[in-house]
């Protein structure tokens, strides 16, 4: 008997040195919810010494929990003798905790672990994702991620839904080579692939194709970026669609009135240069001396008119 006994507290030691080195913290109550065991860091977690709380009910020492999950999920381990598993945030320690609780016969024996930092940082990450979202859906441009592997669609937001015509689904089932013009693809490819390579933002002038087939001029700035872990650009588009129609127009209107200048021009310098030679020969075969001054005049005003339309022409660039 004093064998068993031995023997027994010597495998009681060996447990309780295994329960104590545990970074878990872990505890035991009798199917009447007093607590029998409560190791080091179940004290350090919860900050009660064992002797404390040892021999009292767990409710009592933690009130604040009856309307967590610690009671509803401990009370169906109970009950229907199952391992539960479950995250929960505890107000009074502002800390949130992963708990396992398995049935041992007697009661049960719970571990647990301070996950508050997991959860900050799972929080922060979330919070970037807002505002990423935020940020990406409220902006007025138009913009999209793309995969620099597949050239698919990623991800759009709202503008380029309104500014393009197409649905979200039928921009993410998709690539960003349907949107250019059949007769860039080619070259698109290829730009796209040095693009790919690029870690730095890059500002590019292409012409895109709308749902409705109108093409638009626009500036597109990418940026690398990771995007649910895969390698992606994110992109920003300019619509220069209007100003540069209006240069296009501009340069159109000019190069109508140059033609018309040069035309006008060469019309008027056809009859000038009959009024030049008339004179010329009225000055060479006319004697009578009160012609002389009306002679003068007329090859004065038949030289300046000669000026205007040769300075016409050099200010509209014309030969």
């Amino acid at each position: 008997m004093k064998d068993i006994k031995r023997r027994y507290t010597s495998y009681r030691k060996r447990v309780d040195t295994i329960l104590e080195s545990f970074t878990d913290g872990f505890f035991e109550v009798y199917d009447n919810w007093t607590v029998t065991y409560w190791n080091r860091t179940a004290e350090k977690l919860l900050q009660i010494p064992k002797d404390e709380i040892i021999g009292k009910n767990l409710w009592d020492v933690f009130p604040e929990a009856v309307e967590l999950k610690f009671h509803t999920e401990y009370q169906k381990a109970m009950s229907l003798q199952i391992a539960v598993r479950f995250e929960e945030y505890f107000q009074p320690k502002q800390m949130w905790f992963e708990v396992s609780v398995f049935p041992n016969g007697e009661g049960l024996s719970i571990y647990f672990k301070d996950i508050t930092e997991r959860k900050n940082t799972a929080q922060e990450l979330e919070n970037e994702r807002k505002k990423y979202r935020d940020i990406f859906d409220h902006n007025p441009l138009p913009q999209w991620v793309y995969d620099t592997e597949t050239f698919m669609f990623l991800d759009v937001n709202e503008a380029a839904i309104m500014h393009y015509g197409y649905s979200r689904e039928e921009f993410l089932n998709t690539s960003i080579l349907s949107i250019r013009p059949e007769e860039d693809i080619s070259e698109m490819k290829r730009i796209l692939s040095d693009i790919s390579a690029c870690k730095t933002p890059r500002t590019s002038s292409v012409k895109h194709c709308k749902k409705n087939g109108d093409i638009i001029y626009a500036d597109v700035k990418g940026t690398a970026i990771s995007f649910n872990g895969r390698a992606a650009r994110m992109v920003v588009v300019v619509d220069k669609t209007a100003e540069i129609s209006a240069e296009m127009a501009k340069q159109q209107s000019l190069a109508k009135l140059h033609e018309i200048t040069w035309i006008q021009a060469h019309e008027v310098r056809r009859p000038l240069s009959n009024i030049l030679g008339l004179v010329s020969l009225l000055e060479a075969d006319h004697d009578a001396t009160q012609h002389t001054v009306l002679i003068q005049k007329l090859m004065d005003q038949a030289k300046e008119l000669d000026q205007v339309i040769i300075k016409t022409a050099k200010d509209n660039n014309l030969k």
